[in-house]
C-alpha cells in the first residue's frame, strides 16, 4: 500500500491518538466482553458482572476505565447503576472483529 493510500485512511495526528485509546481501550479481554455485552443494550453493573463472568471488583475496575476513557456512559437508578456505549464507534469497531473471527 502506497504511503498516499494510508494517508486518505487516518491523516489527521489527532485523528490517530484518538483512534489508538480506543484501541488501548478495547485492547483487554474483559473490556471487549463487555462492549460485546452491552451492545445498544443498557445493563447494570450486576448484570455485567454476571454476563462477564469475573469478580465485582474486576468488572468495577475495568467499567471505571471505559467511563473514564468515554467509551462508556453511566447513570444511577434509585442504588443501581446502568451502563451504555457512549462511543458508537465502539460498537462498530466489535461488529467488524466480529465479522473478521467470528
Amino acid at each position: 500500500m502506497s504511503n498516499l493510500a494510508v494517508n486518505k485512511l487516518i491523516s489527521c495526528d489527532s485523528e490517530i491518538n484518538k483512534a489508538a485509546e480506543l484501541l488501548k481501550v478495547l485492547s483487554h479481554p474483559i473490556r471487549l466482553k463487555i462492549i460485546c455485552e452491552l451492545g445498544h443494550d443498557e445493563k447494570t453493573v450486576q448484570q455485567l458482572i454476571d454476563l462477564v463472568g469475573s469478580t465485582q471488583s474486576n468488572v468495577s475496575q475495568h467499567l471505571a476505565i471505559m467511563r473514564n476513557s468515554g467509551v462508556l456512559h453511566h447513570r444511577k437508578n434509585a442504588t443501581q447503576v446502568l451502563y451504555s456505549v457512549s462511543e458508537e464507534v465502539a460498537i462498530h469497531l466489535v461488529q467488524l472483529l466480529k465479522k473478521n473471527y467470528c
